[in-house]
């Protein structure tokens, strides 16, 4: 027992001098010179003992003392635990939102934002929330550098455009009206257009759309999406999907008004 405990005391050791948050199972084997199975039961004690974390099968992170009561900081390992389950992602809707000084509430899990489910254990120890978009690209992304490395983050106007498909995961219609008003001044026109022409739900470049000019906002922004929603041709939807459809239409936008844009003071 005492020669288990000494081996995990070593691995973590080693591989925090290295300056290592993840590790995978060979490159455990590689610090400890030990047999497939035997790193197994190693690692098992270590679970046991808040010392690390399973991530995925084949993925742990080290866990940190000071993380043991309210979980793993997620940003120093998303970018590892991503490339090890070979999925693109970005940070997205509230947590990019607070990122760039928009989001009246911090988020208390990280959104992560990727194209296809996926399995991942202990969730709630990461402290991460996983959201599926369809029509995922790379378009739009910012790389952000961290303590660790770097991660990826939703652009303003993709955040926006977001937080409109995913209103459910963003807090409901009232916030997000909220954060997009405070995003106003960070959205840049050539930008928005560029990801607008790309982005597969129609529905959130026309709520966007009737919300920015609503808003009065940047004329350039709004007269962009009116173009785009010109060539689409789209039908009527609901500027909240969480409330009946019913309302007056806006011919422009193609948009039933089933909700306020009330904005508090």
């Amino acid at each position: 027992m005492e020669y288990t405990r000494n081996k995990g005391i070593f691995l973590i050791d080693t591989l925090q001098a290295k300056g290592k948050r993840t590790f995978t199972i060979e490159e455990a084997q590689q610090v400890l010179k030990l047999a497939r199975p035997n790193i197994r039961i190693l690692l098992s004690n270590l679970k046991r003992q808040k010392r690390i974390l399973a991530l995925t099968r084949g993925l742990y992170a080290l866990w940190h003392p000071s993380e043991r009561r309210w979980g793993i900081r997620p940003l120093p390992i998303l970018d590892d635990l991503m490339k090890f389950k070979k999925t693109p992602y970005y940070i997205g809707l509230l947590s990019a939102a607070d990122y760039y000084g928009a989001a009246h509430q911090k988020p208390q899990r990280l959104q992560v934002v990727v194209p296809r489910q996926f399995h991942m254990r202990n969730l709630a120890d990461l402290v991460i929330s996983i959201h599926v978009r369809m029509g995922f690209s790379d378009q739009g992304l910012e790389q952000v550098t961290t303590e660790s490395g770097f991660v990826f983050y939703s652009s303003a106007e993709l955040t926006a455009l977001d937080l409109l498909y995913l209103q459910s995961a963003s807090g409901g219609f009232g916030n997000v009206c909220m954060v997009i008003k405070e995003l106003l001044t960070k959205l840049d026109p050539k930008k928005l257009r560029q990801i607008a022409e790309q982005y597969p739900v129609t529905a959130s470049l026309q709520r966007l759309g009737y919300l920015l000019q609503h808003f009065q906002g940047n004329i350039t922004l709004v007269d962009n999406l009116r173009q785009i929603i010109k060539k689409r041709k789209p039908g009527p939807v609901a500027l909240s999907p969480a409330y009946p459809k019913k309302g007056s239409l806006d011919e422009v936008w193609r948009i039933i008004a089933n909700a306020d844009v009330e904005i508090e003071p």
